[in-house]
């Protein structure tokens, strides 16, 4: 989508991925199915909308689904004109895009496009429309977030939301995702110098746990039974009791000279691979000759860090 008054699909933005799942060339029999089976799951016909899809929870799980992609994104690029006779009768481009407060109306402007298409044309409560105005500009990971904050209960299935995780194995023994929402703070030093999590190879390679937002010090888990071992499989690093391996194939390993060295919570533990994060824990992994001043200066370093939550 951009702001000078004409409405598209971006291939890699959240706004291509709401869009291209929700509006479907065969729509009556493909919604009818979904409706069915929500209908066998809630209360449908004491909602507002009977017959319709009245959840955040039933939403999403209804993005979830990938199957109809390439029938989807057909339909949206043939009826573009009607995306755009709908903007320009709300005012949309009406103004040059050197103007910022134009920018910011059309951008507004086309939300409420979308949103209202989708609850006119398709079985979607109308309230929900701020819902889905929110969401055309969410990470598939903060609208999981999102939905479980506002229903606990909701059970996110694996699908089209989720295909950042789908490049490892899911953690063996974990939970349902959503069954927890812990944080932790992680140091992680070589040779007294701070590992960055922060970059984007290390930013949500898994559903379960990781590291969002452009923040490399604190730790999401969103579900239980998943351990720091795991997290740092799904990043693509080597990480046992003795040894740390970069990608490249660099690796650092307790010797002689030099020890790897893990504390939770400022106390020393053998390993922290098999454990399992608790909300507001801090984390040291650090490699080196470290003095006992040394140690005491990063764990202070460790205490003082704020939690991204």
């Amino acid at each position: 989508m951009n702001t000078g008054g004409k409405i598209g699909i971006t291939a890699g933005g959240i706004i291509g991925i709401i869009v291209i799942i929700f509006i479907f060339t065969n729509i009556d029999d493909l919604f009818s199915e979904e409706v069915e089976e929500f209908s066998g799951k809630v209360e449908i016909s004491n909602l507002a909308n009977p017959d319709k899809i009245n959840t955040e929870c039933e939403l999403v799980n209804f993005l979830n689904n990938e199957e109809n992609t390439i029938e989807v994104l057909s339909f949206v690029k043939s009826n573009e004109d009607r995306f755009q006779v709908r903007f320009s009768e709300l005012g949309g481009g009406q103004t040059t895009p050197s103007d910022s407060q134009s920018t910011i109306t059309d951008g507004e402007i086309a939300k409420i496009v979308f949103a209202d298409m989708v609850i006119e044309e398709f079985l979607i409560n109308p309230d929900l429309k701020d819902f889905l105005i929110v969401i055309q500009e969410d990470s598939p990971q903060n609208l999981i977030d999102r939905v479980i904050k506002i229903d606990p209960n909701c059970n996110i299935k694996e699908g089209f939301l989720n295909q950042k995780s789908s490049t490892v194995s899911s953690p063996s023994g974990a939970g349902p995702l959503g069954s927890e929402h812990s944080h932790a703070g992680i140091l992680f030093k070589i040779f007294g110098d701070a590992f960055d999590f922060s970059a984007s190879a290390y930013q949500i390679k898994a559903s379960w746990i990781h590291f969002e937002g452009n923040d490399g010090t604190t730790i999401h888990k969103h579900a239980t039974g998943v351990t720091l071992g795991y997290l740092f499989e799904t990043l693509g690093l080597g990480l046992d009791d003795q040894c740390y391996e970069f990608r490249n194939g660099r690796i650092f390993c307790t010797n002689e000279d030099y020890s790897l060295k893990f504390f939770v919570n400022e106390q020393q533990v053998d390993s922290v691979i098999d454990y399992e994060i608790v909300e507001d824990d801090k984390i040291l992994i650090t490699y080196g000759a470290e003095t006992p001043e040394d140690l005491e200066s990063q764990l202070l370093e460790l205490k003082a860090m704020q939690l991204v939550k």
